[in-house]
């Protein structure tokens, strides 16, 4: 008898320990969202990046955290933090966070961090799970036209080795060198200017909620 009570006492203090796991967890979690729908970026980076360490197996608290750490401007840290949540996401499609949405928000990282080439291919992914998602449409398309861009202005700067003798090149002294440089710069610069005007003026869409 006295092993019984012995062993309901256990059950229930560990049933205790688990709804209070759950709970905490999920009560940082909340006030990380509460944080996040007042701006207050860093609150909710701090409560998000917490879960997290208080539950290492679900896909939300990465998810959160990477959605914090972008409107921060962190965006390749926001790129770990949702390929972290893709990693631990079952791939149900009734799962939290929708699985389309990570994608997307994943692309929206990488294109803010510079990477068009891996943004292109998490957009691609997004639409495969939603082919519908205008945003994704148009964030790829974006993607695609300053990518193209970005190969042809690399293209036109490809120095020409076989236009001039090298006899020539031997002449030209240390001023005229630094002149080209500078020249060269001031074009990479204006073009690059180019490329961030037409992004804004095409308009990157933000995140997506789940």
């Amino acid at each position: 008898m006295r092993n019984k009570i012995l062993y309901c006492l256990f059950i229930s203090v560990c049933v205790c320990l688990l709804v209070g796991w759950v709970n905490g967890w999920k009560q940082v979690l909340k006030a990380g969202n509460e944080a996040y729908a007042l701006e207050n970026y860093d609150a909710a980076h701090a409560a998000f990046q917490q879960a997290t360490l208080e539950n290492v197996d679900t896909p939300v608290a990465p998810y959160n955290l990477g959605t914090a750490l972008y409107k921060k401007g962190r965006f390749n840290e926001a790129t770990l933090a949702f390929q972290e949540s893709l990693s631990k996401h079952s791939g149900q499609t009734d799962e939290l966070p929708d699985l389309a949405a990570i994608h997307y928000n994943l692309g929206n990282a990488q294109f803010k961090g510079g990477d068009l080439g891996r943004a292109i291919e998490s957009y691609k992914h997004a639409l495969r799970l939603d082919p519908q998602d205008v945003d994704a449409q148009h964030n790829l398309a974006l993607a695609q036209q300053l990518l193209r861009q970005q190969s042809n202005f690399a293209q036109q700067q490809e120095p020409k080795k076989d236009a001039a003798p090298q006899t020539e090149m031997k002449h030209i002294g240390k001023a005229e060198t630094v002149r080209l440089l500078e020249r060269l710069s001031k074009n990479e610069n204006r073009i690059r200017q180019k490329l961030l005007q037409e992004q804004r003026k095409s308009g990157l869409r933000r995140e997506k909620d789940w």
